[in-house]
């Protein structure tokens, strides 16, 4: 719950961060585009303000914060009420299961991912985009998580514990990338790299479930 509240009091800061600062923004976009699978009906877990789902042509997303959703509505984006750990969809609902910077705000990633793969039609995609802990980026957010107005709830996972999260839930890894070079905020250099191999830290990984 403390999380939505918080979501629910800084919604409109959170969509304001994506016009200040346009170019990270449009670097991870093109970065998510390079990974994106065919699909017919799509899903965004965490869909926020719909700055994702939009642009990527994903129709429905969950989202617990009443003020993020609404914006996501303004923003054509279907949005129902919900949490990760318990996603109010049927099973096989989905091609496509999209999270971009959902996981570090779940209460429980296990719950989450067994979620995304109950709603995952047979051989549907997920895809997990998020900053690696272990990447220059992701040490600092680490290091000043306390004075962040998001990541202060925040929990930070590296690259190895998202790969080993969609073995161990049946998910194979088909393609990965890494985007924003940097060891700051200010200092980020929008490159994207095929491959999860060079310290870049916005990782975009498309798994196909088993």
């Amino acid at each position: 719950m403390a999380k939505t509240e918080l979501f629910d009091k800084n919604y409109a800061y959170y969509d304001r961060w994506f016009d200040e600062h346009d170019q990270i923004y449009r670097c991870e976009l093109e970065a998510l585009r390079r990974v994106l699978p065919p699909f017919r009906k799509g899903l965004e877990v965490g869909v926020g303000t719909g700055r994702f789902a939009a642009p990527l042509g994903i129709q429905v997303g969950v989202e617990p914060s009443a003020q993020m959703a609404a914006v996501a509505k303004k923003r054509g984006i279907e949005v129902v009420p919900g949490v990760a750990e318990a996603l109010p969809f049927a099973d096989k609902s989905f091609d496509l299961v999209l999270m971009v910077t959902t996981i570090c705000f779940v209460d429980d990633i296990d719950k989450s991912f067994e979620e995304a793969k109950r709603v995952l039609a047979d051989d549907g995609h997920l895809i997990i985009a998020f900053v690696d802990r272990d990447s220059p980026l992701g040490k600092f957010y680490e290091a000043h998580k306390a004075k962040s107005r998001f990541y202060k709830e925040a929990t930070f996972y590296s690259k190895k514990d998202i790969f080993k999260l969609l073995k161990s839930h049946g998910f194979v890894l088909k393609r990965c990338n890494e985007a924003l070079f940097g060891e700051s905020l200010e200092a980020l250099r929008c490159k994207i790299h095929d491959g999860c191999k060079k310290g870049g830290a916005f990782l975009s990984l498309v798994a196909r479930k088993k």
